[in-house]
């Protein structure tokens, strides 16, 4: 019988061994042992350990055989210790280096190889070690980094998905946030650290543009665009966070600052509406990429001063609507009927014209109705017959619930309020509040009971902003 040539044979029997190595890195690491000579396990110590077993390489160079082996067991000591995250002393290296074992581990040595190179010998060791008791031995340091280590791998590959789906804000996000996360920690590939992924936040934020491509300021509406510069055209930037912040004025007449977080659609646009209805009458919104935590952070990691092109070019991004709010149910008049503590009418109209200030300093049209009828419906038909011209009716009941007088020489007046928007042509209310509570306290029971009452007007203003636009 003819024989098959020898180097076919070579090849058959190659084969055979890589069809029973699975995956391509072991097909790798076993090229790589024919060619250089030295065991596949030196390339992946991972392989033939076993399930639930961890492979260690450890190796040593010297004049003697045995001096490499010491160096080359001390080596797997070191690469054990940095694993576990503390040193695990001279007592497992003597172990080791004697018995070839380390018990508490439960590392063995699985196999050993040595070569001499110009009257050098270099020894390489193969060990394996119990999963489970090295999971045990890990410390939390370690446990630590590796958490750590994930959280940052993890926000720059799902950054560099944001950006392949023009995500472009989200990815800028991650990147900062990855770049503050991993500042100081030799541990993490520097690939994910503030050196490599600086300039790619910088250049993906510099093609980024917010515009209003179209704005309503008597109802303070617009929207927004967000863009990227394109080789020819700009593109839409979905999903970005953009911060919308505003002026607002609280029941007690206090302006305090407000925002909300709008997100562009997947055409790069959102519609700003304000979230609070007491949203200032007339002033400006101020809409800017919702990067401030993250700028802040890094900065808080790396030093402000590294990080000031960045505040820069993120605040070159800001822009702002200025805006005139009108109310769009027209001219309003105000009728408050006051009840003293028995429930009668007190045909007082302090409040009626406080309110209406309140109103008029907001730039509606407003005029007091000093309506001389008790029932919310009765007032309402004496305004409707009365020959004015507004075009709504606000009505609101108040009256004295409780009364105190305090061992401490001052007075306390507790009161409850209900108020009902009427519309020219309409015989119901078109809006009608729960019932409000309100109290205050004065050095007389007359001081009390006019704070109980603005405080209740100071409510019903507030609502009534609300719904009279």
């Amino acid at each position: 019988m003819k024989k098959k040539p020898a180097c076919l044979s070579i090849l058959i029997a190659l084969g055979l061994v890589l069809v029973l190595l699975s995956g391509c890195s072991s097909v790798r690491a076993v090229l790589k042992s024919n060619i250089s000579g030295i065991p596949y396990w030196y390339y992946e110590p991972q392989m033939g350990v076993g399930k639930g077993r961890v492979g260690m390489n450890g190796e040593g160079t010297a004049t003697t055989q045995r001096q490499a082996e010491l160096i080359a067991y001390n080596n797997i000591i070191e690469k054990l210790s940095e694993r576990i995250g503390s040193e695990i002393g001279q007592e497992a290296y003597r172990e080791l280096s004697v018995l070839g074992t380390i018990s508490e581990y439960g590392l063995v040595l699985e196999d050993s190889y040595v070569n001499t190179q110009e009257g050098m010998y270099n020894v390489f060791l193969h060990v394996s070690i119990d999963q489970n008791l090295l999971d045990k031995a890990t410390t939390d340091e370690t446990k630590r980094r590796e958490i750590i280590t994930k959280q940052v791998n993890d926000l720059v590959l799902k950054g560099d998905e944001y950006v392949k789906a023009g995500n472009e804000i989200r990815a800028v996000s991650n990147y900062m946030k990855a770049m503050a996360l991993s500042e100081g920690k030799d541990y993490i590939d520097s690939e994910y650290q503030f050196k490599e992924l600086y300039p790619v936040v910088l250049q993906l934020l510099k093609g980024v543009t917010l515009t209003i491509v179209s704005s309503r300021t008597d109802v303070v509406s617009c929207v927004v665009s967000i863009t990227r510069k394109g080789t020819f055209v700009s593109s839409s930037v979905a999903s970005a966070e953009v911060l919308a912040s505003y002026q607002a004025e609280d029941v007690r007449g206090m302006i305090y600052n407000d925002s909300f977080v709008y997100v562009s659609d997947e055409g790069g646009l959102f519609v700003f509406n304000p979230i609070n209805d007491s949203i200032l009458r007339k002033g400006s919104v101020r809409f800017e990429l919702n990067l401030s935590k993250e700028l802040k952070d890094l900065e808080a990691a790396v030093g402000a001063e590294n990080v000031a092109d960045l505040r820069a070019l993120i605040d070159s991004k800001t822009i702002e609507f200025e805006y005139d709010k009108k109310y769009s149910m027209g001219s309003i008049a105000v009728a408050v009927i006051e009840h003293d503590n028995l429930g009668y009418v007190t045909g007082v109209t302090d409040i009626t014209d406080y309110v209406t200030a309140r109103l008029l300093s907001d730039d509606a049209i407003a005029s007091a109705f000093y309506a001389e009828l008790d029932d919310e419906m009765d007032v309402s038909y004496e305004f409707t017959h009365s020959g004015r011209t507004e075009e709504c009716l606000l009505v609101m009941r108040i009256g004295i619930t409780n009364h105190v007088s305090s061992r401490q020489n001052f007075e306390v007046a507790g009161a409850e309020g209900i108020f009902y928007l009427f519309v020219r042509g309409k015989e119901e209310p078109v809006y009608t509040s729960d019932v409000i509570y309100a109290s205050a306290y004065a050095d007389t029971y007359k001081d009390a009971v006019r704070g109980a009452f603005k405080a209740l007007a100071d409510i019903a203003y507030s609502l009534v902003k609300a719904v009279y636009v």
